[in-house]
C-alpha cells in the first residue's frame, strides 16, 4: 500500500513530457550544435576555449604576420625549372610552404645587390670551390624531379607569396652552424632555419 501511494505520488509530481515538445527540443539542440560546428570551421578550426589554445593561436598569427604584400614574380621557363629543381632538392620533404620558402630565398638574393642578378647565377653561385646551395654540388639538384607540390609552390611564388621575411640564407638545423654565428636569425620553420 505504501508502495502504491509512493508510485502514485511520483506520477503526479513527474512532469508529463509532450512528444512534440521533446522533438522540437532535440531539433533545437542539434541546430545549435550544427551552427557552432560551422562557425568553428569557418574560423579555420580555431577554438578559443583554453588559455593554451589562445597562446598557440597568437603564436601562429605572429608567425604568419611576416607574409609580405604580394608582388607578382615573372619567370621564364628555364628559371621556373631551375627554381623547382632547387626547391625540391632542398625541401622536397617539407611540403609546399617549405619549397616556397626556398624559392623566396633565391628571389631575395636576385633582388639583393650582394648576390648575382639572375635565378641561374644565384643557384650556381660558388664561394671558393663550394656552391652556395649544397645540393647543386652533390648531384641531388641535377637529378631532381619536382612534384605537384613543387609546381604549386612555384604558382604561389609567381602570384607574389613571400613567407621568407626577407631571408637570404637557410640551413637545416644542426649543432654546428656558421650562419648562426655570422648572420641575423629570422625564424625556424619548414625544416630549416632562415637568416638575413
Amino acid at each position: 500500500m505504501k508502495k502504491d501511494l509512493l508510485r502514485d505520488t511520483l506520477k503526479k509530481l513527474r512532469p508529463k513530457i509532450d512528444p512534440e515538445v521533446l522533438g522540437y527540443t532535440i531539433i533545437l539542440v542539434l541546430m545549435v550544435y550544427f551552427i557552432f560546428w560551422i562557425t568553428t570551421l569557418s574560423a579555420g578550426g580555431k577554438e578559443y576555449e583554453t588559455e593554451e589554445t589562445i597562446v598557440h593561436i597568437e603564436q601562429s598569427d605572429q608567425q604568419n604576420s611576416y607574409v609580405s604584400e604580394p608582388e607578382i614574380v615573372e619567370l621564364d621557363f628555364d628559371e621556373a625549372q631551375l627554381l623547382m629543381k632547387l626547391a625540391w632538392s632542398e625541401a622536397g620533404n617539407q611540403g609546399i610552404k617549405g619549397q616556397l620558402a626556398v624559392m623566396n630565398v633565391v628571389m631575395n638574393r636576385v633582388a639583393d645587390e650582394n648576390f648575382p642578378d639572375t635565378v641561374e647565377e644565384v643557384i650556381y653561385q660558388k664561394l671558393g670551390k663550394y656552391y652556395q646551395f649544397t645540393v647543386v654540388g652533390n648531384g641531388v639538384f641535377k637529378n631532381a624531379e619536382p612534384t605537384e607540390e613543387t609546381h604549386l609552390a612555384l604558382a604561389k611564388l609567381e602570384s607574389g607569396e613571400d613567407i621568407s621575411q626577407g631571408a637570404l640564407y637557410f640551413e637545416a638545423p644542426t649543432k654546428k652552424s656558421w650562419h648562426k654565428n655570422h648572420r641575423e636569425f629570422l625564424f625556424e620553420d619548414y625544416g630549416h632555419r632562415f637568416y638575413k
